[in-house]
């Protein structure tokens, strides 16, 4: 397809520079002017851009500015325009100059920080029971344009899955009829409280300390369940993990100590 259906310079030409694009890879966009100094339409689909500085690399996405504007015969017009970036371009301003035959404007473009983790599996699921220490791998891929640091230490407060509502009907089930609100009361605090245990340390094992924009990393976790899981119980979690959070499911499958379970 062509850039345009009217030669540059002659037919049409830019406003005054400089322009001013911004915004977090792959897609930057601002306003351009365009002028048509012709008796016809003129269609203007790219602007090549030339007269790279700074840290303005083409094989960024860089090289060309994507505009799909149309213009009146003798008319002077802002429209919306934009690059498409490279998504690993880092946080930063580059400049360079657009290019209309022998006109050259300067261009600003302004790259915002994007923060984007990606982890696999999105949620951990683990067997084991109170006092195990387990371990399973995760991979990481840091989709973003800033290097991501990971810390060595994490701690999860696992919370039982339905546990409100098991509360209730266990109170409700050791209630006698006769004995009133107040001991049932007595009895959900009791089994709320039961419910409560300390949490759960992630350790990081294997030496990654960080990870690069587009670069993918195995890391292994070590996850010290604490000893108040109790058995035939499910429990889940969140704890932050760089800029994103990492989600578990334990499902508990013995008592500390036991020799009976089921296997993981």
């Amino acid at each position: 397809m062509e850039k345009h259906t009217a030669p540059p310079g002659d037919a049409w030409r830019l406003g005054a520079g400089p322009f001013i694009f911004s915004g977090v890879p792959p897609m930057c966009a601002g306003d351009l002017e365009l002028v048509n100094d012709s008796d016809e339409k003129v269609k203007v689909r790219a602007i090549p851009v030339v007269g790279h500085r700074d840290r303005a690399l083409e094989r960024l996405g860089l090289s060309e500015l994507r505009v799909g504007a149309r213009l009146a015969p003798h008319d002077r017009t802002r429209v919306r325009a934009h690059f498409l970036l490279d998504p690993h371009t880092p946080p930063g301003t580059y400049t360079a100059d657009l290019s209309c035959g022998g006109q050259r404007e300067p261009v600003v473009v302004h790259v915002l920080e994007r923060l984007g983790l990606q982890v696999e599996p999105d949620v951990i699921r683990l067997r084991g029971a109170g006092g195990d220490v387990l371990t399973t791998l995760v991979v990481v891929t840091n989709r973003g344009n800033v290097t991501e640091t990971l810390r060595e230490l994490a701690l999860i407060f696992l919370e039982e899955r339905n546990w409100v509502g098991r509360s209730l009907v266990y109170a409700l089930r050791e209630t006698k009829q006769d004995e009133g609100h107040q001991a049932y009361l007595d009895r959900l605090v009791h089994e709320l409280r039961a419910t409560l245990s300390r949490p759960a340390r992630v350790t990081l094992r294997g030496g990654v300390s960080e990870i690069q924009p587009g670069e993918t990393r195995e890391v292994q976790l070590e996850i010290a369940l604490p000893n108040e899981l109790m058995k035939g119980r499910t429990y889940v979690g969140s704890t932050p993990f760089m800029s994103t959070e990492l989600f578990f499911e334990v499902e508990c499958n013995g008592a500390n100590n036991s020799k009976k379970r089921r296997p993981r």
